[in-house]
């Protein structure tokens, strides 16, 4: 799944990025961005896994909660002087890519729910 590998590739950068992060954020920023990044990934694949469209709306809406939270922490670490503009537009597209795939696993799964609902 697209949405699924694209949220994998976003972790991925985020541990690579945040192995660079001061110490004192280790339980802070830096958790909390991987921790959101995984949750991304997480959600979209527990969504993919549920039998029941509710269910898939309801996990592939907490990856888009968990990923406005890594956008959000992105720019903050950007503000604080961790991370370079380069950089933040990168990991920003990234986000947006990842935004755009879980909005076309939600798109197809009201579409499947009207389709079902018409029946």
């Amino acid at each position: 799944m697209e949405a699924w590998q694209e949220a994998r590739l976003l972790c991925k950068w985020v541990y690579k990025l945040t192995e660079h992060y001061p110490m004192q954020e280790e339980y802070n920023l830096k958790k909390h961005l991987r921790e959101s990044a995984r949750g991304t990934a997480s959600n979209i694949g527990e969504g993919f896994g549920r039998y029941f469209f509710k269910e898939n709306l309801r996990f592939y809406g907490i990856a888009k909660g968990c990923l406005g939270e890594v956008k959000s922490d992105l720019y903050i670490s950007y503000d604080v002087g961790y991370i370079k503009e380069d950089i933040l537009q990168k990991y920003i597209k990234q986000t947006e890519k990842v935004e755009a795939k879980i909005n076309g696993l939600i798109n197809n799964v009201l579409t499947q729910i009207k389709k079902h609902a018409n029946k």
